[in-house]
């Protein structure tokens, strides 16, 4: 019994270490030259709502957050908003998989040295991964895109410095560098 214990502890504690040492996955397209690009457009399509069935993560406040903070993090490089004529979309997309691993729950019994019984019980986990993007308008080709894993079921405190903290990681793999700040032209973000 103490066996069968130790190893659902050893199993747990594997998934918990698996879980917290998600890294930043990106990729762009070496050809480009990102200085060349000096508007953008938030993708509106990202701000609807798509996993009705994981309220907790998938919200309207959830991709306002992040809205906010990838429209903060392209601005901060030099990028500026123009909805009538971008040369760059900019969005995000949120994943969110389940996978469903079984366990087995076995007694032994002491009298006849068998196993009494054996049931199995079954855990559904969510994994949600943030995905931000950047495409030429016009081409309509994804030019750098970069994902992480993450954990956007925050209590209300936490959500929008942990959303933040995600979404400038992810664009610290962005081909174009952040712009250095102007004391003349500070500009107030309503989010940050």
């Amino acid at each position: 019994m103490k066996t069968l214990s130790l190893r659902y502890l050893l199993i747990f504690g594997l998934i918990l270490s698996c879980a917290s040492t998600s890294e930043v996955v990106y990729d762009y397209n070496l050809e480009v030259d990102f200085n060349q690009y000096e508007t953008y457009v938030l993708c509106m399509d990202d701000f609807f709502v798509e996993h009705t069935n994981h309220p907790k993560s998938d919200n309207e406040e959830v991709r306002r957050l992040i809205g906010d903070a990838v429209a903060y993090e392209i601005e901060d490089r030099g990028h500026r908003t123009n909805v009538l004529n971008p040369q760059l979309q900019v969005g995000f997309r949120l994943l969110i998989s389940e996978e469903t691993a079984e366990f087995t729950d076995c007694e032994h019994s002491e009298e006849l040295e068998y196993w009494e019984s054996c049931t199995i019980h079954t855990q559904t986990y969510d994994e949600e991964t943030l995905v931000v993007y950047v495409a030429d308008f016009e081409s309509k080709k994804v030019l750098w895109h970069a994902s992480v894993i993450c954990d956007l079921n925050q209590p209300a405190k936490k959500l929008k410095p942990y959303i933040k903290g995600l979404v400038s990681e992810l664009y610290k793999t962005y081909p174009k560098t952040q712009m250095a700040p102007n004391p003349d032209e500070a500009k107030e973000y309503d989010t940050y």
